[in-house]
């Protein structure tokens, strides 16, 4: 009986002109963000192959000066434009995209939009995600809010539940059928998408796009049947269509744009963090009580002799200072990640939201890439730093007297660039991606579960007639 059920409803959303009318946008603006993401990612490689050039550049100019120069100059490493960003774009335009460091500290993080106009930078990307966040789940909600109630109105309700039908299978029926008829109108979609990027060669056929085509797609599909459990709510809440369909668009407002604008005052109102004046005013106590308890002649400075006692005495005091400061500034970085995280827990209410970040981990952006690359950058300023170190014990000439800010207490030899480290940023492996990803994956499927038991729920005791 489900099946009679699922195959009749399937056919009546198909053969509608809501179908017709979402099957033109939803194509539409798919091959629209792909032919966006066509034009811009060449722009922003050749963006990055410059950055990266000079960045490289700059280090080969500094291992042919010498050792310390190398180790001592602050540099800043930018992240690839991942070449899967028009499944996700994972907001990252918005997220920390370059790391500060040298040998000694990774120092920060800041964002470099890459755009010749810094305004445009506020428009979101029309990748895969963005379409299905705004634009698909909108429309489950048509083939849903009228499931139930429209039918009582059309007095065509009663009449089927008069017949050998459960409630249960006409429900589940109705339910499953707009999955699926939303799922016929994103796959095309997705695979015209797929072949626009492909033959524009600005992506690499492999097995892990495929692997994220299908999630992508799956989790779609889960996202699909959460929206459409709140249409179904919607419908068998009140008993008319007009209403059901105001109460599914309120679903819609608050999923889309409230939940999402209230995060940045949630965050500051239940998990506040210092101000960064007050983190910059601790750095300046901490600098100013090691300068006032430093040993007389530790700003001293002799380039010509660097064995004298007071380039010891500075580069100890640098040291402390160096110290200090990364303490105070890793614990302030540590509070706006947990802040951040915390956040987007709360804000996981929203099943927009959390499909988004659930797409983010799937595909490798966003937030988890850019803790990754942190993480993995301070495994690497310890290799530079161990690799450097052992550079200035082999020099006689040396007095090794570790000064981050300084070039005298330390080799001075030249060093082949080929033998210094470097860093590259890995790509997420399956378990990095999948971590993140399933706690959403969680919150999806039981929010999921809860808002249709509601819907079957209330449809048992709906009054059809």
């Amino acid at each position: 009986m489900l099946r009679i059920v699922l195959k009749r409803e399937i056919l009546h959303n198909l053969y509608s002109l809501r179908f017709a009318v979402s099957m033109a946008l939803v194509l539409a603006v798919f091959i629209a963000g792909s032919l966006s993401f066509v034009r811009n990612q060449e722009t922003a490689l050749d963006k990055y192959r410059e950055t990266q050039a000079g960045f490289l550049d700059d280090m080969k100019k500094n291992a042919a000066e010498n050792a310390t120069i190398l180790a001592v100059t602050q540099r800043t490493y930018d992240l690839r434009p991942r070449d899967n960003s028009f499944i996700a774009d994972a907001k990252e335009k918005y997220l920390p995209n370059a790391v500060a460091f040298s040998a000694w500290n990774v120092f920060s993080f800041q964002n470099r939009s890459g755009s010749a106009n810094p305004f445009l930078i506020k428009f979101d990307e029309l990748s895969w995600a963005f379409i299905a966040v705004l634009i698909v789940s909108f429309i489950v909600l048509l083939f849903t809010f009228d499931a139930v109630s429209g039918e009582k109105e059309s007095k065509t309700l009663a009449l089927t539940l008069s017949n050998s039908v459960s409630r249960a299978a006409l429900l589940l029926g109705k339910y499953l059928s707009a999955v699926v008829s939303v799922l016929l109108l994103l796959v095309p979609a997705v695979l015209i998408s797929l072949l626009i990027v492909l033959l524009a060669g600005r992506t690499p056929f492999t097995a892990s796009l495929v692997g994220e085509t299908a999630g992508f797609l799956a989790v779609s599909g889960l996202f699909a049947a959460t929206m459409a459990a709140f249409g179904l709510l919607s419908s068998v809440f009140v008993r008319n269509s007009n209403v059901s369909l105001l109460l599914a668009l309120s679903f819609w407002l608050l999923f889309a744009v409230v939940v999402p604008n209230s995060s940045s005052f949630l965050a500051k109102k239940m998990y506040p963090i210092e101000r960064s004046e007050a983190v910059q005013h601790k750095v300046n106590a901490a600098f100013d009580d090691l300068n006032k308890n430093a040993p007389p002649g530790s700003w001293m400075m002799n380039p010509g002799n660097p064995f004298l006692p007071q380039h010891e005495l500075r580069a100890n005091l640098q040291m402390k200072i160096l110290v200090s400061e990364k303490q105070i500034r890793d614990a302030y970085y540590q509070s706006m990640f947990s802040q951040f995280e915390k956040t987007r827990l709360l804000t996981a209410a929203s099943p927009m939201l959390s499909f988004e970040y659930l797409i983010e981990a799937l595909v490798g952006g966003g937030y988890p890439r850019f803790r990754k690359a942190w993480d993995n950058l301070h495994v690497y300023q310890g290799q530079f730093l161990a690799f450097f170190k052992n550079l200035d014990a082999q020099d006689p000439k040396s007095p090794h007297w570790y000064n981050p800010n300084g070039t005298v207490s330390t080799t001075r030899l030249p060093v082949a660039f080929e033998t210094v480290p470097q860093f590259s940023e890995r790509s997420m492996t399956f378990a990095d991606r999948a971590k993140p990803a399933a706690v959403y994956l969680v919150i999806l499927i039981l929010m999921t579960g809860i808002v249709y038991l509601l819907s079957y729920f209330l449809f048992v005791r709906y009054d059809v007639r």
